[in-house]
């Protein structure tokens, strides 16, 4: 081909070539990589600014972070109100134990969750089986519906170590918190923020979507998804009232007006449904909110043994996840004040809360008095040695029938879990795939 005019070369220039182009944009990249580093060391002046003019001048701690977040994130750019040092949590790097396939896990169904239940200690070791009994039971149930929201089971030790139940139920094994930080407290819960922290930055799930549940909650039925669209569904606690403790409130919220106090949800966290992306914002905020309300006497005080809960709750709000939260309370039933198995409306109850002792006296009376209660059923006297299989049922004068139904729950779980004879006189799990029948010396096979 003949070559025109401008093939010609034209003296003291000098091609434009494509290596020139490619040293540009290399030169171009480098300059922005290392105004990004600059940026994510000085941090994010927006989301920082609007934190502290909604903390006003209360004074803050640095908060933890999950693995992979970035310290000027929004996630974390709410801090707590602190009268308090930091409390610096010392991450473990050992390998997490995980046993078996998590039970039933499926993504089938978009809106199923996952149910993460905490536990640690010998009376949770007792009720973390008869928990889990009911989860099957119910699982099972559900998926023979025509929609079925129930998906896999987690339960989330956070003792260290591994126990004698990793055969059993689906675990994930977590650290307890370090003694710098807890003081080696007997408050146990003051663990479960920072277990849920670990568990989530080490472990994933196929659900969207998770259900925090505690080992005395038994599943009375197939429960749905009870979240308000992506946004927390949460069991109402009625013993929950941030707005009789304005001041101390404001420690953790700021100034902020009576009415937004009163907006303060009356949750705990558990049983609580959450998605896993709002956790992962949630989840450093209420760690430090319930670390600081610990180390804050007047806060300590006031809470006492639901302090992680006021913390979680103050959490939602500081992260505004209160918002579009719907507060169930047919979610979890509360015997003895509660005695059906549907609320005041007529809504059924999902979960049995076996918290409260259970004391009449000879005239079917509720008592806080034991020298007066003829019949009592206190999960408390399970302590040591776990409750012995066939229960007597509460006498006629007991007018609860959700009362009737925690003994007749815990007295069929025992009945089916194999080896429970064995299990009450050892406290240790054992194989030997049959009941010990007591007075009629019959032994049924499992």
């Amino acid at each position: 081909m003949k070559s025109g005019p401008s093939a010609k070369p034209v003296k003291g220039r000098r091609g434009f070539r494509l290596e020139h182009v490619a040293g540009f944009f290399v030169a171009a990249a480098l300059v922005f990589f290392l105004y990004s580093v600059y940026q994510a060391s000085t941090g994010s002046s927006g989301g920082a600014g609007a934190a502290a003019g909604a903390l006003g001048s209360l004074r803050t701690r640095n908060l933890i972070h999950l693995t992979g977040q970035a310290s000027g994130s929004s996630a974390s750019s709410a801090s707590s109100a602190s009268p308090c040092p930091a409390a610096e949590v010392v991450h473990d790097t050992k390998t997490v134990t995980v046993t078996k396939l998590v039970y039933g896990s499926t993504v089938q169904n978009h809106r199923a969750y996952h149910v993460v239940t905490t536990a640690a200690g010998f009376s949770n070791h007792w009720q973390a089986r008869i928990h889990y009994y009911w989860y099957k039971k119910q699982r099972d149930a559900c998926l023979r519906e025509a929609v079925c929201d129930m998906g896999g089971f987690t339960r989330l030790l956070h003792s260290g170590k591994a126990d004698d139940l990793m055969d059993e139920i689906p675990t994930v094994v977590v650290d307890p918190l370090p003694p710098s930080v807890s003081k080696n407290t007997t408050y146990i819960v003051l663990n479960r923020p920072y277990a849920f922290i670990e568990w989530i930055n080490r472990i994933s799930i196929p659900e969207k979507y998770f259900v925090m549940c505690e080992t005395d909650h038994l599943f009375m039925r197939p429960m749905p998804n009870l979240m308000n669209g992506d946004s927390q569904g949460a069991a109402l606690f009625s013993y929950i009232v941030p707005w009789n403790y304005p001041a101390v409130v404001r420690k953790f919220i700021g100034n902020v007006s009576d009415e937004e106090v009163h907006r303060v949800p009356q949750i705990g966290n558990s049983p609580t449904f959450v998605s896993v992306e709002e956790f992962r914002a949630l989840a450093p905020i209420w760690y430090n909110t319930t670390i600081d309300i610990y180390e804050d006497k007047e806060a300590h005080d006031a809470w006492n043994w639901v302090l992680e809960m006021y913390a979680y709750s103050l959490a939602t709000y500081r992260a505004g996840q209160h918002v579009n939260m719907k507060v169930h309370p047919n979610m979890l039933a509360h015997p003895p004040f509660d005695k059906e198995e549907v609320d005041f409306e007529g809504r059924p109850f999902y979960l049995l809360h076996l918290t409260y002792p259970c004391r009449f006296d000879k005239d079917g009376n509720m008592t806080d008095n034991s020298t007066l209660a003829a019949y009592t059923f206190d999960k408390r006297d399970y302590s040591v040695k776990p409750p012995a299989r066939n229960l007597p049922e509460p006498p006629p004068f007991v007018q609860n029938n959700l009362v009737r139904l925690i003994v007749a729950m815990v007295n069929e779980a025992t009945e089916n879990i194999p080896c429970w004879d064995d299990y009450v006189a050892t406290s240790k799990v054992t194989k030997c795939n049959q009941h010990k029948h007591g007075q009629d010396g019959v032994a049924s096979s499992r």
